[in-house]
């Protein structure tokens, strides 16, 4: 989770801009400053020379001279002096078309016979640039160390405040994913440890829910499978009455009882399945003959609806896999059973095996009608059905791929869908050939 990098560049960008407009300003108002003062200095320098001129002026010489002599006696104005006339015109001195930065009246006898300017910028001085050095310098330094004191303070406000929220987010997560018996800490804002104690009872609360209903379903499981053993039973003693009942009726009342019997055996493995206490016993199987056994048991179902029950892909030789053979034939009678209920007739169900490095995998496709890719993986949730079709509702519990994928991860291994090549759906189980050692 960013929780802390989101939150510490934010505050990051604001001690940058804390540091940096402060910083900014510093800098503007010395430059400011700065120009100030040099004006102030022009000015002072503008009286002495208009000063001196006029006593050039009452000695005698000319205006043409008086530039000249200046240039040579003061370096801080030389090249900078402009004398015009009242009118503006330029008697002396550079030409500028800039305002001048100062000006001053030269008089003679109280009458004005001219102006005196400043019209170009000072030279700085190497003291001027140094002392302009020295107080950059010290400026960039302030801005540095005033931007790492509230960067530090980002970091620290950053991690004190992500760190109760890192914790509501593992408490939340640890939930999510069904861990319900979380441990809180009692540290943090109060309303962080309140929000942490609610958690706790909802996870509490939802692991008695849980624990509930996986117990239920067992029991309902159990409890239904004594009556569809009787069912069965019943049965056959109802068929060697001395008046046995039709053909059609006993075939019904057949399939009703192995529906019911299927019924409770998937529902058995799915609620244990959620418990973690799915019971499968490993020993030296063949998966082949499994396959076989699988396809004998559903013929007789294939050849009344018109489809037929095939196999591909299958080695020749014998293989001994550790798997729990009663579990796996289990599962490849759920898989049977979900393709039988949705191919239509004449069409195909193929059955295939293929090795997988230390792992095999078992393959069934079907005829069309397919299924949608983006919902098969939905196909293994219990009680999800692909169609709506009242018919297939009733002739279907919606747990067999529930079923079958609880019988899967008992084995360790991993089962998805997708679209078959014949034009229906394929499901691939792959089951390594040993459990992994504990």
């Amino acid at each position: 989770m960013r929780l802390f990098p989101g939150m510490f560049i934010p505050l990051a960008a604001q001690a940058l801009l804390a540091a940096v407009v402060p910083g900014g300003l510093l800098v503007w108002n010395m430059h400011n400053g700065q120009q100030i003062e040099l004006a102030q200095r022009d000015q002072e320098r503008l009286e002495g020379f208009v000063s001196t001129a006029g006593e050039a002026l009452a000695a005698g010489k000319p205006l043409s001279r008086l530039i000249p002599e200046l240039d040579q006696r003061d370096p801080r104005l030389a090249g900078r002096i402009q004398l015009a006339n009242a009118d503006g015109s330029p008697i002396a001195g550079p030409a500028s078309s800039n305002p001048p930065r100062a000006e001053r009246p030269l008089k003679l006898n109280g009458q004005t016979v001219a102006l005196a300017r400043i019209v170009r910028e000072p030279t700085l001085t190497d003291s001027d640039r140094n002392f302009l050095a020295t107080q950059y310098l010290g400026i960039a330094v302030i801005v540095t160390g005033l931007f790492a004191l509230l960067l530090a303070a980002a970091y620290e406000f950053a991690r004190r405040w992500s760190k109760p929220q890192l914790e509501l987010y593992r408490l939340s997560r640890e939930i999510v994913h069904g861990d319900h018996d979380v441990d809180i800490e009692e540290r943090g804002p109060a309303e962080v440890v309140a929000t942490s104690r609610n958690l706790q009872r909802i996870a509490s609360q939802f692991s008695r829910l849980e624990t509930a209903r996986r117990t239920w379903l067992v029991s309902i499981a159990d409890e239904l499978k004594r009556p569809t053993e009787s069912l069965a039973v019943h049965l056959d003693k109802l068929a060697a009455v001395q008046h046995p009942i039709s053909a059609d009726l006993a075939t019904g009342l057949e399939e009703d009882q192995r529906r019911l019997s299927q019924m409770a055996e998937d529902l058995s493995a799915v609620a244990l399945a959620d418990l973690g206490r799915l019971p499968v016993n490993f020993s030296q199987v063949d998966p082949r003959a499994l396959i076989h056994n699988a396809i004998w048991g559903n013929a007789k179902r294939a050849e009344g609806q018109g489809v037929k029950l095939e196999t591909s892909t299958l080695p020749q030789y014998t293989i001994l896999v550790k798997w729990d053979g009663a579990r796996i034939e289990q599962l490849f009678g759920a898989l049977i059973d979900n393709s039988l209920r949705y191919t239509p007739r004449n069409g195909r169900i193929v059955l295939g095996l293929e090795s997988s490095r230390d792992a095999w995998r078992l393959i069934i496709d079907d005829s069309a009608p397919g299924v949608d890719v983006m919902l098969a993986q939905r196909l293994f949730e219990p009680f999800y059905r692909s169609s709506d079709r009242p018919e297939d509702s009733a002739a279907a519990s919606g747990l067999g791929l529930a079923t079958a994928r609880a019988i899967v991860e008992a084995h360790h291994g991993r089962i998805e869908a997708s679209r078959s090549p014949i034009g229906g759906l394929r499901v691939t189980v792959i089951l390594p050939a040993e459990p992994p050692r504990a």
